[in-house]
């Protein structure tokens, strides 16, 4: 893995989402506690994830065939610029105390927007950097950067919001922290997590990506009608492909169930539970980001499992990380919640790096924005459903909810792990001559 920070290429692109993704994970602490504190219910925050979502998940097929159609990096160029102004806009609302909670809806309804273009050219962008036999080492340094960002980023988060290190409220006696006492706080974690969207764009600025389209790209474009048509054809060769398939299909069961008990479900918990949950819950983030990385570093350097044997041994270890959503609820000491999160993100990430690579692998290169999109909504086109019918159950008994959730998860896990069709993967694609697009 080493070998590829010495290609200019790949190191300007990974230090700018390195940084980015550490100003994500400092807005992830930020964003939830924001949406509590000005509103104290579950509910209103999962409506906000939502809105965010709605847009991502209707739009992310076509913002996968734009990707194909122009290039990973133009459309991250674009997204990142539009993302970058919206959060320095939402720090500045936040700074001057005129936000509301109407404006944080219209705010994350943009977000989401964006996010829709730039989900499918971020996971499609490394493919055109780096060599198909160095993809793998390439997915494994950029998940790991991901994972160091949840390490670092929920504890920069928690300095940065709350002003101080501390493990107590902010107000006197036993009251917890309100949105009054961390205005300031939430402001500058906002414009923090600007500040590295725009670091991000100025890096991509100068990073070279190659064509994934084959020698054949002149002629399939001339003979595409739509970009309905575009869509539908990686619809269809995803369909055609049974393992592939069935790792989609699983992947937004578990996804369904496992996002917003964690980004929702999880800061309420803490709410509840603990006189400072902002850190309590910065605690347990970073210990799954810690596991993650070491997952993710891991990935990079063994082999296994087999193709053959990959998404049957991925759904097994997704019924570990779904059980410690309920074992987390039965057993409240933060510690444990952090050892199972630091056990079971390493597995996760370990497997996701991958499972990743198997998908870019075995896509055909000139389909590659579209199928990664498709593996994008299948992770969070249905997250805008699940935040509202999960933050209503969280509204109703919130304990009861995530046991359920977790139920779920580990018995679809099962079933998934179970099926034939786990075994029935594709061939390697041949890695075609990558032409320069002159970026």
């Amino acid at each position: 893995m080493l070998k590829l920070f010495k290609d200019r290429n790949f190191f300007t692109l990974w230090l700018g989402e390195f940084v980015s993704v550490i100003g994500d994970h400092i807005s992830m602490i930020a964003f939830p506690f924001l949406v509590l504190q000005l509103t104290g219910s579950p509910a209103f925050t999962a409506f906000v994830f939502a809105v965010q979502g709605l847009p991502r998940a209707v739009l992310m097929l076509v913002g996968g065939a734009v990707v194909d159609r122009s290039s990973p990096r133009n459309v991250m160029l674009i997204t990142n610029l539009l993302r970058c102004l919206l959060v320095f806009l939402l720090a500045y609302l936040i700074f001057t105390n005129q936000i509301s909670l109407p404006v944080i809806f219209v705010i994350a309804l943009a977000f989401g927007l964006a996010d829709a273009f730039f989900y499918p050219a971020a996971t499609s962008v490394v493919p055109s950097v780096v060599k198909k036999d160095d993809l793998k080492a390439g997915n494994a340094i950029m998940q790991g950067s991901i994972w160091v960002g949840v390490i670092l980023g929920p504890a920069i988060a928690g300095f940065v919001i709350a002003g101080e290190v501390t493990t107590m409220g902010h107000d006197t006696g036993l009251n917890a922290a309100t949105f009054e006492s961390n205005r300031a706080g939430f402001a500058r974690a906002f414009f923090l997590d600007g500040l590295t969207f725009a670091f991000s764009f100025l890096t991509l600025l100068f990073v070279r990506t190659r064509s994934l389209k084959d020698e054949d790209a002149d002629q399939d474009a001339a003979n595409k009608t739509s970009m309905f048509a575009e869509v539908k054809q990686a619809v269809k060769w995803v369909w055609s492909v049974p393992a592939i398939r069935l790792g989609f299909i699983g992947v937004a069961v578990l996804e369904f169930f496992f996002q917003t008990p964690i980004f929702v479900g999880l800061p309420a918990l803490t709410k509840y539970r603990f006189l400072e949950p902002a850190y309590v819950y910065g605690l347990i983030v970073a210990a799954y980001g810690a596991g993650a990385l070491v997952g993710a570093v891991t990935a990079g350097y063994v082999n296994w499992p087999t193709r053959e044997n990959l998404v049957r041994t991925m759904f097994f270890i997704f019924i570990g990380s779904g059980a410690s959503i309920g074992l987390i609820v039965l057993y409240e000491p933060y510690w444990f919640a952090m050892a199972l999160f630091l056990v079971f993100g390493c597995m996760d990430s370990y497997i996701w790096v991958h499972f990743t690579t198997f998908v870019q692998q075995s896509t055909p290169e000139a389909q590659m924005g579209r199928v990664m999109s498709i593996f994008m909504f299948m992770s969070v086109g249905l997250i805008p459903i699940a935040s509202v019918v999960m933050g209503l159950a969280f509204e109703w008994n919130l304990e009861l909810a995530l046991i359920i959730a977790s139920s779920v998860i580990v018995l679809s896990c099962l079933v998934m792990a179970l099926h034939p069709d786990s075994k029935r993967v594709p061939a390697l694609v041949d890695d075609d001559a990558l032409v320069p697009d002159g970026e």
